[in-house]
């Protein structure tokens, strides 16, 4: 079986996903393993091999990484530090937004007008491909789940966060949310983040494209969303994502996304950035892995 590798490299974690016969009928999913981030360190290599070697816990080992063909996206500028390692590229490193707009372009190009959200530990993002505007995203520095978990508590208002989890709220903060009251929080923090994010996505494109109404770009007659698609750890890893993302969203420009015929998916195996990445490679491996992922019947 062919693998092929792509690792994602973050603020706070590396994630190497392994792919196999993607060029075949039956592309698969093989395995993710994953490292506490080490660019902080100076030694993103080290990331790398720390997830690969948990990788290898879950699929078995895999060989000389200079023989399996591997991909990178990343948030960080770390071209230099991957060129210098013992991995050989295929292709150049992508920034994850690059990533997760060619999977969105993917999208586009098989069923239509889509928005996608990036809700992140760092920071949320929102893409928009359709007909009339062509690609869009905005990225939102200040909305991330855990990182920037303050500015959402301004935005939700700190006496309601308070009412609902108590003044040590930030106790319940995690990266992986897994209690009761920690899965609560971050389910809050991260509806609060979809709305905001698409709002200011919203606006940005009425002042960029000088539409009379600040939703009119991504809502009611100037096109028609076909799926609405969630990714992102900080949304994908809570039992009711999908749940948050719809809610989140059902009162904006009139409840215009709410409408029959959208589609709203989750990304459940987090893989639209590594998928991205293998677009233009292996297209319709790409493809019916997102499916997969969204749970989408081919």
């Amino acid at each position: 079986m062919q693998k092929v590798l792509v690792a994602e490299i973050g603020n706070e974690t590396t994630v190497v996903n392994a792919f196999g016969d993607l060029a075949t009928e039956n592309p698969k999913l093989l395995g993710q393993g994953i490292s506490p981030a080490t660019a902080g360190n100076g030694d993103i290599g080290m990331g790398i091999k720390m997830a690969v070697t948990d990788l290898e816990q879950e699929i078995g080992p895999l060989g000389s990484l200079r023989d399996t063909p591997f991909y990178v996206t990343s948030s960080l500028p770390i071209e230099s530090a991957i060129q210098e390692g013992e991995i050989v590229l295929k292709g150049k490193i992508l920034t994850t937004s690059e990533a997760i707009m060619q999977a969105a372009q993917l999208i586009y190009e098989e069923v239509g007008d889509v928005l996608v959200f990036d809700i992140g530990s760092a920071a949320s993002a929102v893409y928009s491909v359709t007909s009339k505007r062509q690609a869009q995203h905005t990225i939102e520095e200040d909305l991330g789940v855990a990182k920037q978990a303050t500015a959402l508590v301004e935005l939700i208002g700190a006496k309601k966060i308070m009412e609902h989890h108590g003044r040590d709220w930030e106790k319940f903060l995690k990266p992986k949310p897994e209690t009761a009251e920690e899965i609560a929080l971050s389910s809050e923090l991260a509806a609060a983040a979809v709305s905001n994010a698409l709002q200011r996505h919203s606006e940005r494109l009425r002042i960029l494209n000088g539409a009379s109404d600040q939703l009119a770009s991504i809502a009611g007659e100037d096109f028609r969303i076909r799926w609405i698609v969630g990714t992102g750890l900080a949304l994908t890893q809570l039992p009711n994502g999908l749940d948050i993302m719809r809610e989140s969203i059902k009162g904006i420009a009139g409840g215009a996304f709410s409408q029959e015929g959208i589609a709203m998916l989750l990304d459940k195996d987090c893989i639209m950035a590594p998928l991205g990445a293998l677009a233009m490679g292996f297209r319709a491996g790409a493809w019916q892995l997102l499916r997969e992922s969204f749970g989408v019947e081919n």
